[in-house]
């Protein structure tokens, strides 16, 4: 069961992460300039940006989370299982931001989230007969 709370915390953290400095950057702008003045102002609008500590620190937290389920499990079972941050983080960025997610985005998002579910899930039970 702790297992699975930290799996969780780990899929929670990064897509609260990732939807915080989604919405961070999108205050800040559209950068189409390479001008070192331009984007030394963005750069410092970008630590002065709540959004960016939050999602620091969400981001830091994902991290750590994840190293402590990979202290527990196999990485090639926590990666099939947090593969459900693709789909969350897509939901969430269309809910949330106004991401305007498209028919083929939606199932190629799905596809490699069941995809990369689906090789952690027979891989793991390939594991299990092999021991047996």
């Amino acid at each position: 069961m702790i297992n699975f709370v930290i799996l969780a915390l780990v899929v929670v953290t990064q897509v609260a992460g990732n939807l915080s400095l989604g919405k961070g950057i999108k205050e800040l702008g559209e950068i189409n300039t390479l001008n070192p003045l331009v984007l030394f102002k963005f750069g410092w609008q970008l630590v002065n940006s709540p959004w960016l500590w939050v999602a620091l620190f969400l981001l830091m937290a994902s991290l750590s989370f994840y190293l402590v389920a990979l202290s527990r499990l196999e990485l090639s079972y926590v990666l099939p299982l947090i593969a459900s941050n693709y789909v969350l983080t897509t939901i969430a960025a269309w809910l949330v931001l106004g991401d305007q997610v498209g028919v083929s985005r939606w199932l190629g998002t799905i596809l490699i989230t069941f995809g990369v579910m689906l090789v952690g899930f027979f891989d793991r039970k390939s594991k299990q007969v092999a021991k047996t």
